[in-house]
């Protein structure tokens, strides 16, 4: 956690555009009570070490009748904050903002230290887009500049080739998993906090870009747990999704990493599969 604002109130750090004032609408919470704020969805940010989130509304715009919300979240660490972002990102990257960003019609969400940031257009107005951007440089100045390890470094791991890079995810458990491809509710994998893994989908082919592959690399503490998930997987095999698609067609161990690959390309896709390092069932 960064040193500098680890006593620091979150509604401190909000900065609002002239023309925006705050509304009545707000709230604190913590993990005891995630729950009351995101009914349903809280497990996911528990999952990435969530520490505080704090929320405000605003009220303004060039009428005055538009309202945001803000909401900042602090997890235990950078590579937390980046994992809850690109567990659910959506839009495109607005440049200069953050670590990560991505900015759709109505919302702006961006990573930056143990910091994750959304601005939501309450109204749904789809006209608010400079206003977004605004709150975000304004909350992005008031935080710890972006650094390199923001980004955790399993997250480069995988290849670029025919890499989908909106679909790229960093996470730690089996909740997390079973939300990008379904393998049952047992933790057959030994997923947990403090395990990584790194998953996204691939168009290796530009030719069918319909034929679209999945990728799990999964990264242990140690080569006895890696091979613990490794035995584990295989002896689960049979009852994993047969869904063309869905299948999974690749396992591959090497060290403490574990690869899996769900769905089928032509040829030898995936080529590093084939350069002598994993074992491969």
């Amino acid at each position: 956690m960064s040193g500098t604002l680890a006593n620091v109130k979150l509604e401190s750090l909000i900065k609002a555009p002239a023309l925006w004032s705050p509304g009545a609408y707000q709230g604190r919470y913590t993990a005891g009570n995630l729950h009351e704020y995101i009914n349903g969805g809280a497990e996911r940010y528990l999952g990435y070490g969530f520490r505080e989130f704090y929320m405000r509304e605003y009220l303004g715009g060039t009428r005055g009748e538009s309202r945001i919300i803000v909401e900042l979240y602090r997890m235990d660490v950078p590579a937390n904050a980046y994992g809850i972002f690109s567990s659910d990102r959506a839009g495109e990257n607005p440049g200069s903002l953050g670590a990560e960003a991505a900015l759709g019609e109505y919302l702006l969400q961006f990573c930056q230290g143990e910091f994750f940031v959304r601005v939501l257009d309450v109204d749904l107005a789809g006209n608010l887009k400079p206003e977004l951007i605004e709150f975000g440089r304004l909350i992005s100045s008031a935080l710890p500049p972006p650094a390199k390890d923001d980004v955790p470094e399993l997250a480069g791991r995988l290849p670029s080739k025919g890499l989908i890079h909106q679909s790229l995810v960093y996470f730690h458990t089996q909740n997390s998993l079973n939300s990008l491809i379904y393998l049952g509710e047992e933790n057959i994998l030994g997923l947990g906090p403090r395990v990584e893994a790194v998953s996204a989908e691939y168009q290796p082919d530009p030719r069918f870009p319909e034929a679209v592959v999945r990728v799990v690399l999964v990264c242990y503490n140690d080569e006895k747990s890696c091979s613990r998930g490794f035995d584990n997987l295989l002896k689960n095999k049979p009852r994993l999704p047969s869904d063309q698609g869905r299948a999974l067609t690749h396992i591959g161990r090497s060290g403490r990493e574990l690869l899996l690959v769900f769905g089928k390309a032509a040829g030898d896709w995936p080529v590093w599969l084939e350069a002598g390092v994993w074992e491969v069932r």
